[in-house]
């Protein structure tokens, strides 16, 4: 069995260094500095995202793999609910949905929340609008300068700053 390294992994597939791939702060795409539009071509960018070997980011069709610049986040919450039964989820920019799990939320620098989602295999930022949602179940502990989320009676402390 041979054992490939990242060098030998770009010799496999054919790179298309031509084609450059953005993903800003908010989610948007970009192919060559023109944002992608086409809600279909859209969702399939983001469903074909995954991790290289490097921890960087790439889309794969077939043997096209393309690297993409990620400005931030790969993903963006879009919106924070509350199903049937009293539990929060998050909705993606992907429209995608997933119960919301307080341990893999964070709040980075500046202040800009986060949370590992795609079964922790990436991070999201949250909008505006997703985190004021989500920000009616935090509270605060002015005694020891910190915030919890509140969920059923239970507290669960919000992590600042580094990744979970």
């Amino acid at each position: 069995m041979t054992d490939f390294s990242a060098q030998d992994h770009e010799e496999v597939f054919d790179w298309t260094p031509h084609l450059k791939l953005f993903i800003d702060k908010d989610g948007a795409w970009f192919q060559n500095g023109a944002q992608i539009i086409h809600p279909e071509i859209y969702l399939l960018f983001n469903q074909m995202l995954e991790k290289d070997l490097d921890g960087g980011y790439q889309v794969r069709l077939g043997r096209e793999v393309c690297r993409v610049q990620v400005e931030d986040a790969p993903f963006v919450v879009q919106r924070v609910g509350e199903d049937e039964e009293d539990r929060l989820y998050l909705e993606l920019n992907d429209k995608t949905r997933e119960p919301f799990d307080p341990e893999r939320f964070w709040i980075g620098e500046e202040n800009v929340p986060y949370i590992k989602v795609k079964n922790g295999s990436f991070h999201a930022r949250f909008s505006r609008p997703a985190y004021y949602q989500l920000a009616k179940h935090i509270e605060a502990d002015e005694r020891e300068e910190s915030f919890f989320f509140v969920f059923h009676g239970n507290r669960v402390p919000v992590k600042r700053s580094g990744k979970c």
